[in-house]
């Protein structure tokens, strides 16, 4: 605490020991507070050593007097001045110690609150969007085209999330795209399954049961030459949304495509009951929408494939080198 000259000494004395005792790091508002407590070098060293053990020189000082109660006095003099020294380093060190053990607490459980109005915020009925009954994706006017714009020649697995849709991952099948598709749905992630098993060995492709965004948060950088997201990409969040293109974007290689197949407004507003439109996190973006999103997140190059015979659009962009 800074001293003031405009206070008496005893005044100022006083005013300190309210400084040391006043809480800090409250969980509602001091979380800053909390952490340049922790931030600050500490005054005092930050480690007390060992004892040390008696003087070297204790009985050479008791040989040199006489073998009376003089000797004793100050054997036992010399053993309490030192053992007194090293406790009270101990002391300073406890007390330098636990104010900070007290920040660190502090910071925690101020942190964790803020976390926890956090989500509340952002998901207040934690439901899941996985559960709720929706349309599937109906790209059939775009499976034969979105082979044409993988341009799946390298050779790397294109990512498909999610497998609703058995007319795109027929037709990359068909071009001999390895296909890694990723649905979090149970029922989905089986039929895909029972329906790959059909297909020849060379041709089939391996799925996971998983949320397409935390599957694509865990593949290597530049490791996929294709993402193509549908019926997730819908339902999300405008933060969700986010999140899954830049996670497409991390694995795509260079010059690989991302495929957004995405439902037209009207028709996904149409087709779905009141409760999920409702409660649901998100709704489609209208393409125009996505076209600012992707040239937000850098693409320059963004196609925008509007739906002429049923109810999907597509959204085409590349990676750039």
């Amino acid at each position: 605490m800074t001293e003031s000259p405009d206070l008496p000494e005893d005044e100022q004395e006083l005013l300190e020991a309210f400084a040391r005792l006043a809480p800090e790091g409250s969980a509602e508002w001091n979380f800053e507070n909390s952490m340049r407590r922790l931030s600050t070098p500490a005054e005092r060293p930050t480690w007390v050593g060992p004892w040390s053990g008696l003087p070297a020189d204790l009985w050479e000082r008791g040989r040199a007097t006489k073998a009376s109660e003089r000797v004793m006095g100050d054997v036992i003099k010399v053993v309490a001045q030192d053992l007194t020294d090293y406790t009270q380093q101990a002391v300073d060190e406890l007390r330098r110690f636990v104010p900070e053990a007290s920040a660190v607490d502090a910071a925690i459980r101020s942190l964790a609150a803020r976390v926890e109005r956090l989500e509340r915020t952002a998901d207040p009925l934690g439901i899941r969007p996985t559960e709720f009954d929706l349309p599937a994706t109906d790209a059939r006017e775009w499976a034969r085209a979105v082979p044409a714009w993988l341009d799946g020649g390298s050779g790397l697995p294109v990512v498909v999330g999610e497998l609703s849709d058995r007319s795109v991952l027929d037709a990359l099948a068909d071009a001999g795209v390895v296909v890694e598709g990723v649905d979090p749905r149970g029922a989905v992630f089986w039929a895909a399954e029972e329906a790959a098993a059909a297909q020849p060995d060379a041709h089939r492709a391996q799925f996971t049961l998983r949320d397409v965004v935390d599957h694509l948060d865990g593949l290597a950088s530049s490791s996929r030459s294709g993402v193509v997201l549908s019926g997730c990409i819908d339902r999300a969040s405008l933060a969700e949304k986010l999140a899954l293109v830049d996670a497409a974007l991390a694995a795509l290689t260079p010059g690989g495509t991302l495929v957004l197949l995405v439902a037209d407004q009207q028709a996904w507003d149409a087709a779905i009951d009141l409760v999920s439109r409702d409660l649901l996190p998100g709704r489609p973006f209208h393409p125009d929408t996505w076209a600012v999103v992707l040239a937000h997140r850098g693409m320059a190059d963004v196609e925008v494939h509007r739906a002429a015979q049923g109810s999907v659009h597509a959204i085409v962009t590349r990676k750039g080198s």
